[in-house]
């Protein structure tokens, strides 16, 4: 590994990820890229964003791919024949486990599909960073990645502004509440939590909408809610607005009812906030133990667990370990400053 000093030349990044990431003001993934990019360089690393139209490809020293999809694969190629360190976050979703076992068992065919690009880009890349050992697992078993490639990095988390109270304003009065953040789609869940805190007297405030690709969810969802009054639909927020900041700021509950989740970094921002988790337990993060003993966790496909869940952590005394113990601790582990030193290390990089 080559050391540098204040007298060498620092090795160029260049990042890159698919078409629509950034599409989404608060797109979970695009959150990720900024957030990485910007401790990397606060790290004294330069950092530049792929542009198809002006970048010179062989510039750089490291192609860092943001999310395993088959329209990177023509660039990665690239990228390796012209010397450069692949790394690759994977993000999957940890589901599709009959199609990747039968494309796997095709891939030698003279056709060409999704799976075998994505799996051609498993083989080409140096480093393929995963969040959890959930997820390292997953690409083993099945995209057939060595373990000698796959590095864990947690995603890093952000203690959310002390925000006003215009929370609720949207609410109607000033109540406990339970907070519920992310674009609205099947794997989301959010319409079992809907039928299930459907006229319990509990405030349940919903920030996101619709996915692109399911905008039928979104309007079921709606559907569902109709005839109820404690839920709240806010939209898309910008991570930085009074109204998002105030709303992670005063919830009681941070839900996440995934079936199938690459990490949960909702519920790290609502613990820091000091909100009581509650979460599917097919979740990944359920496998650090800095979070076990203080989630409460469901069955996603079991109504009316859900809504026991809920209720036991809105009544929960157990609020200031939640503030203070846990709080800290998550703080900590998922620091983003460990996160640049992961990265770092993974693009091969020892600054003295």
């Amino acid at each position: 590994m080559k050391k540098y000093g204040s007298d060498d030349i620092m090795k160029k990044i260049l990042v890159q990820t698919y078409d629509t990431a950034f599409q989404n003001s608060a797109g979970g993934v695009k959150n990720r890229i900024l957030r990485t990019v910007e401790v990397l360089k606060k790290n004294g690393i330069q950092v530049d964003f792929f542009d198809k139209f002006h970048t010179k490809v062989e510039d750089y020293d490291v192609l860092h791919v943001f999310m395993l999809k088959e329209e990177s694969y023509s660039l990665i190629k690239y990228a390796k024949a012209k010397g450069l360190k692949v790394v690759v976050s994977s993000i999957v979703i940890l589901s599709g486990k009959l199609q990747l076992r039968l494309y796997w068992w095709i891939r030698r065919l003279p056709i060409m599909t999704t799976y075998k690009l994505l799996f051609n880009i498993c083989d080409l890349a140096d480093v393929i960073i995963v969040e959890t050992p959930k997820e390292a697992v997953f690409l083993q078993k099945y995209y057939h990645v060595s373990n000698e490639k796959i590095k864990i990095i947690p995603n890093g988390a952000d203690r959310p502004n002390n925000g006003n109270d215009s929370i609720y304003s949207e609410i109607g009065r000033k109540c406990n509440y339970a907070l519920q953040v992310g674009r609205f789609d099947a794997n989301k869940n959010q319409l079992n939590v809907i039928k299930a805190m459907k006229h319990t007297g509990i405030e349940v405030v919903f920030i996101g909408g619709a996915s692109p690709a399911e905008p039928e969810y979104y309007e079921k969802c709606i559907q569902e809610a109709r005839g109820a009054d404690n839920f709240h639909f806010l939209g898309w927020l910008s991570t930085e607005s009074e109204l998002f900041q105030s709303a992670y700021s005063n919830a009681k509950v941070i839900i996440s009812s995934s079936y199938h989740e690459t990490f949960g970094l909702t519920i790290l921002e609502g613990i820091m906030a000091g909100a009581n988790p509650v979460v599917s337990n097919t979740l990944p993060i359920l496998e650090y133990d800095v979070l076990k003993k203080g989630c409460l966790s469901f069955n996603p496909y079991n109504v009316y667990e859900i809504r026991n869940t809920i209720k036991q952590a809105m009544t929960n005394r157990n609020s200031k370990f939640i503030e203070n113990e846990l709080s800290s601790k998550v703080e900590s582990f998922f620091s983003w400053d460990n996160v640049a030193k992961e990265h770092i290390d993974a693009y091969g990089i020892e600054i003295k």
